[in-house]
């Protein structure tokens, strides 16, 4: 029973020992496999998703999946980038709409405080309830529901 080995070995470094001795010894080599960002494509789908770029980077990474175990390395390739650089934009899209709803929030609230702070001063100084109980006075019925 033979055994078949499927590596192939190249190059090759051929050596001249002697007149009639050649010596082959395979050098070994690292084959890097085409990057498909399917991680990455996963989190922009489900975190950075902006104009759906993430749904579009999660499709490209799975055909580069696809075509990675296909063996077919040139398409692996030309998925893979498509896919990083939908990624790429999709997260800078993300962090730009995250930060723009965070200032607008921000705005909002502070908009807000103003307006409520000054409505209560307002209230505070129309109230005639709030002023005789501010100055330790109890008002009467009639000067109590003379503002209404």
């Amino acid at each position: 029973m033979e055994l078949e080995s499927a590596i192939e070995l190249r190059p090759y470094s051929v050596e001249m020992i002697g007149p009639e001795t050649i010596t082959i010894c395979p050098y070994p080599f690292v084959v890097e496999q085409p990057k498909d960002h399917v991680l990455w494509s996963l989190w922009n789908y489900s975190f950075m998703n902006a104009c759906c770029l993430g749904f579009g980077a999660l499709v490209y990474s799975i055909k580069a999946r696809d075509c990675k175990v296909a063996g077919n390395a040139e398409d692996a390739t030309r998925y893979g980038k498509k896919a990083k650089i939908m990624n790429i934009v999709a997260m800078v899209l993300g962090i730009l709409l995250f930060l723009l709803i965070c200032g607008l929030i921000a705005s909002v609230l502070i908009a807000l405080q103003g307006r409520v702070k000054k409505l209560f001063d307002e209230y505070k100084a129309n109230c005639l309830p709030c002023s005789f109980i501010c100055q330790g006075m109890k008002p009467s019925a009639k000067q109590y529901y003379s503002h209404l």
